[in-house]
């Protein structure tokens, strides 16, 4: 179904060809050019002379170009030759409202886009650089408003002074072998952030931004679906990729593939705050660095987390958003001292989540006291209801319907003796089933059962071959745990299989086939 979407895409993409007359070169239209010559109106100019005589390219060769807000209209494409370099001014008043107070606008437009090997350098250190807050800066690096048909190939779009490219209700765009650097510092210097916008392909990227790379949001009533984004490389000081928090329609039809995600805070985040479902959405092979908590700015909450998944109202009295259908998929994490974190609401529980041969490597153990799970919204300073970062686990589920986990592989390198972990925690998980769970511990724990459940029903573990701890493999808490499969596992090397407290009713625990000393 997607390759169809896309194949229709592409047609309608590429089918619009020009003639050799129908490009316009910059250097030869305009009498003077260069890093401090301000060209806004007559580039403005050759755009709009080049969508009304039925559109072509806006050529600029190698060199230098200085401009403010320019407007992209039908059929125009900007093309960067390799040594060209278009910059945005540092003269916020060369940002204008019709220009969306961004470099590059277009609204309405149809078959147009930023094609070529050169360069977009936003001059945006000047906007923050030094400076505090409220920065006095453009809205956005590129934004395309209500547009359909957009190419963005090759470019180099560099030192963003704001959100990189925001797509807000836009159709049909191709974004392949496109580049996105800004310093690590940047605020607000997202990659691309499709909102409300469909049929999206993103493709050969590389991300290295001070904020989320590949942000989808949405907002009103029209969804944003149909989204694949493969062989990218990203480098995030927050999210790679980031769904929400702006989330009031669904969020859809995705599919991330072969990525890899480097030195991040969050490697792949949910922030459902405003009533919109999440529904749909496949991640697979992908490679997931997370960052050290010590390297982390002191305005983030402790921890970083390479998988976080979370339902949180905006507001009290806000709408609940949905988490459906999620699949994770080949990936390997690689984290420094991180966890993975799932979190639905007791009034709305995550379903269908679906975890599939995840290998998981920790360096190094960390204190979970004091821990905060992330908000992504400053006015959010309460503890929330539903925050279980400081359960010290590599993988912790709450409110879940409908958990699979095959395939999970944990190894654990760390040799300090301090700070165990729980492989897996879950509290109010329901409809659970691991299968093939192994693990690999260089030290092993001496209290903390690798696998808790507490007010957990129908769990069943199936062909699995953990290694032994001093403490129990499996640990069942509460009067509600109910409903307990273990199953063709091989537990040879696991002296203490199943601990309990005393609330729990040991007639729900069943174990069929297991090969034990």
């Amino acid at each position: 179904m997607l390759f169809k979407i896309f194949l229709t895409l592409f047609t309608l993409i590429i089918s619009t060809s020009y003639s050799q007359n129908s490009i316009y070169n910059v250097k030869e239209l305009i009498s003077e050019t260069g890093k401090t010559v301000l060209i806004t109106e007559q580039l403005q100019e050759i755009i709009d002379k080049c969508s009304e005589e039925g559109g072509g390219y806006i050529y600029f060769s190698a060199g230098e170009y200085l401009t403010g807000s320019i407007i992209l209209k039908d059929n125009t494409y900007l093309q960067l030759s390799p040594g060209a370099t278009l910059f945005g001014s540092t003269d916020i008043n060369d940002y204008t409202e019709e220009g969306g107070k961004s470099l590059i606008y277009a609204k309405g437009a149809r078959n147009f886009g930023i094609i070529g090997e050169g360069t977009i350098n936003g001059n945006g250190d000047f906007f923050w650089r030094d400076k505090e807050r409220p920065y006095n800066r453009p809205d956005r690096f590129i934004l395309f408003v209500d547009s359909k048909n957009i190419k963005i190939n090759n470019i180099s779009m560099l030192n963003s002074p704001n959100w990189n490219l925001e797509l807000l209700e836009c159709e049909y765009v191709w974004i392949d072998g496109v580049s996105m650097i800004s310093d690590m510092k940047s605020p607000n210097s997202d990659g691309i952030d499709p909102t409300s916008s469909s049929h999206i392909y993103i493709t050969n990227c590389y991300f290295e931004l001070g904020d989320d790379a590949i942000c989808p949001k949405s907002r009103g009533t029209k969804p944003t679906e149909y989204i694949v984004v493969e062989n990218c490389v990203i480098k995030s000081d927050d999210s790679a990729i980031k769904f929400g928090t702006r989330s009031e329609a669904p969020m859809r039809h995705m599919v991330f593939n072969n990525i890899i995600i480097k030195d991040t805070q969050y490697g792949i985040a949910f922030f459902a705050k405003d009533g919109g479902t999440f529904e749909d959405i496949r991640f697979s092979n992908i490679i997931v660095e997370s960052t050290n908590n010590e390297t982390l700015k002191d305005d983030r909450p402790s921890g970083s987390y390479p998988i976080f998944l979370d339902i949180e109202r905006r507001k009290p009295s806000g709408p609940i958003s949905y988490i459906n259908d999620i699949y994770f998929s080949d990936i390997t994490i690689n984290s420094k001292d991180g966890h993975c974190l799932f979190l639905g609401q007791p009034d709305e529980k995550i379903k269908n989540l679906y975890i599939s041969n995840i290998n998981f490597n920790l360096e190094t153990h960390r204190t979970f006291e004091g821990s905060k799970k992330p908000r992504g919204v400053r006015s959010l300073i309460n503890r929330a209801d539903n925050d279980f970062s400081h359960i010290p686990s590599n993988f912790t589920f709450a409110y879940i319907d409908n958990l699979v986990i095959r395939d999970l592989t944990i190894s654990d390198y760390d040799k300090s003796e301090s700070f165990e972990r729980h492989m897996i925690w879950g509290y109010d998980v329901n409809n659970v089933k691991i299968q093939g769970f192994s693990n690999k511990l260089q030290t092993p724990n001496k209290k903390l059962a690798q696998l808790h459940f507490k007010d957990a029903t129908n769990i069943g573990i199936y062909s699995s071959q953990p290694i032994g701890t001093k403490s129990p493999f499996l640990y069942l808490e509460g009067r509600l745990t109910s409903d307990i499969t273990l199953m063709n596992n091989n537990f040879f090397n696991v002296n203490n299989i199943v601990g309990f407290d005393s609330d729990f009713n040991k007639a729900e625990l069943k174990e069929f086939n297991n090969f034990k000393k």
